[in-house]
This record gives C-alpha cells, sequence and structure tokens, in this order.
C-alpha cells in the first residue's frame, strides 16, 4: 500500500486475515465435533429401535409357540400352524438365527452379541420344541405344532 509516494506495511490488515482463517478454522473444528456427535446419536438411536423391535419379534414367537402348546392338549393327531410377521424383515446384515429349544427362544445374532434376545418359555407341555431358521430378509416364521413336535419353518406347512 502507498502513502504519499512511499510504501507503507499494514500490519493490522495481516492480523485481520490472520483472524479470519483461525475463525474460519475454528467454525470449521465445531462443524466436525458436530457431526460426529449427531452421527453418533443417530446410531445409538438405530441400535435401540433394532433392538426393541428384535425383542418384540422374539415376544411374538414366544406367545405363538406357547399357543400351539395349548393346543397340543386337545385330541392327539391335533395340527396348528400360525404365522407370525417380523418387524425386523429386512436387516439381514446382523446375520440373524432363531432357535427354539424346550425351555427358551434365542434369536441370535452371528454379527454383534449385543442384538442377541432370550425368552425363556414353558417347558411343561407334553411336546418337544426344536428348529432353528435364518432370517435373513425373512417377513414372516411359521410356529407348527405336528406330531407332538412344535418347529419353526419359513413356510407355510400346507395342512
Amino acid at each position: 500500500m502507498k502513502k504519499d509516494g512511499a510504501i507503507y506495511h499494514d500490519e493490522n490488515a495481516a492480523s485481520i486475515e490472520l483472524g479470519y482463517i483461525f475463525t474460519f478454522l475454528l467454525g470449521v473444528a465445531f462443524l466436525a465435533s458436530f457431526s460426529l456427535w449427531v452421527w453418533d446419536i443417530e446410531n445409538a438411536t438405530q441400535d435401540r429401535w433394532l433392538n426393541e423391535a428384535l425383542r418384540l419379534d422374539v415376544e411374538h414367537i414366544s406367545s405363538a409357540i406357547e399357543r400351539a402348546e395349548d393346543a397340543s392338549l386337545g385330541p392327539n393327531g391335533t395340527t396348528y400352524a400360525e404365522p407370525v410377521n417380523l418387524q425386523v424383515a429386512e436387516v439381514g446384515s446382523l446375520n440373524l438365527r432363531l432357535i427354539i429349544s424346550d425351555d427358551e427362544v434365542r434369536l441370535h445374532s452371528l454379527v454383534d452379541s449385543k442384538f442377541d434376545q432370550i425368552r425363556r418359555i414353558s417347558g411343561a407341555g407334553k411336546t418337544n420344541h426344536s428348529g432353528e431358521v435364518r432370517l435373513d430378509g425373512v417377513s414372516t416364521v411359521w410356529v407348527i405344532l405336528n406330531d407332538g413336535n412344535i418347529t419353526i419353518n419359513l413356510s407355510q406347512p400346507g395342512f
């Protein structure tokens, strides 16, 4: 900058420019921190909702098994089939396995154990419970009573 024909160095202008640059970088740092914070909240909420949906699925399957158990108390040779619609039909990335035994319903994730669900069921009936299915992209599970055994299947039994 020239003033009266001589070169004049304006040091105030340089410090103002540096202030602009540091203010901009501080804003970028705050924005990045805020973005990470929001992303973490979103993931935590998504995991909480997924866990609740998985818990409800296990509850519905357990209830269907207990209804099949009640049906088994009827005349010998009683057959029963009930479809259970799943809340988490499109979650293929968890590699879910549904396992039933005489005393529990277990939903097991091969990817992350924080999504595992277990529900104890009554084993007091005269039927046996068994079965294992993979739930990758499955929207309906069938609880089937046939020949004194309660099993689970992905397709309608046809009786």
